[in-house]
């Protein structure tokens, strides 16, 4: 198959098989982030007493229900309405640099899906009900979180991987150059 036929084509818009994947990829990264976070959350509301844990591995990782009207961790208690606007602008800021860099690349659309994704989460939790529960809990880690903190950690932390990787790769093409 030659590459006409693989792209839809109109005077204005050109569209590659490669970039709908990607764009797939982007898409059912952010909904599988945002339907984890809701079911687990659902579940740690109707089973889990607010403020009581839960032990799964003693003395290392305990499920509990705590409240959270702040940001990721529970920094900036009861500042629910500012989160909100920052996650809409976020929310924004992904889409408009996901359509407007067009990234081509399956690790970045992966890491932006997840970022988005959890985004959405938090956002959906400050905006219909006014806070964000939180309820994995490390003891080693001072602060309790949830699965949409842990998609836009995990995100964020593949998206500085592969900048650090880019960076060493172009310094070795410019050493090479030499």
């Amino acid at each position: 198959m030659n590459e006409s036929n693989n792209k839809l084509k109109n005077k204005h818009f050109s569209y590659s098989i490669r970039q709908f994947k990607l764009d797939l990829l982007f898409g059912l990264c952010a909904v599988f982030a945002i339907i984890t976070d809701q079911i687990t959350k659902y579940l740690v509301i109707n089973f889990i007493p607010v403020n009581s844990q839960v032990k799964l591995i003693p003395g290392f990782l305990y499920l509990t229900n705590i409240k959270n009207t702040g940001a990721a961790f529970g920094l900036f208690p009861s500042k629910t309405n500012i989160f909100i606007i920052i996650s809409m602008i976020a929310v924004v800021l992904i889409i408009f640099l996901k359509i407007s860099l067009n990234l081509n690349s399956f690790t970045y659309n992966l890491a932006l899906g997840f970022v988005l994704g959890g985004a959405v989460g938090n956002l959906f939790d400050r905006y219909f009900i006014g806070e964000v529960t939180d309820f994995i809990y490390f003891t080693f880690f001072a602060a309790v979180f949830n699965g949409a903190d842990s998609f836009i950690v995990v995100g964020f932390v593949i998206l500085f991987i592969i900048i650090i990787r880019n960076f060493f790769i172009e310094k070795h093409q410019e050493v090479n150059k030499v």
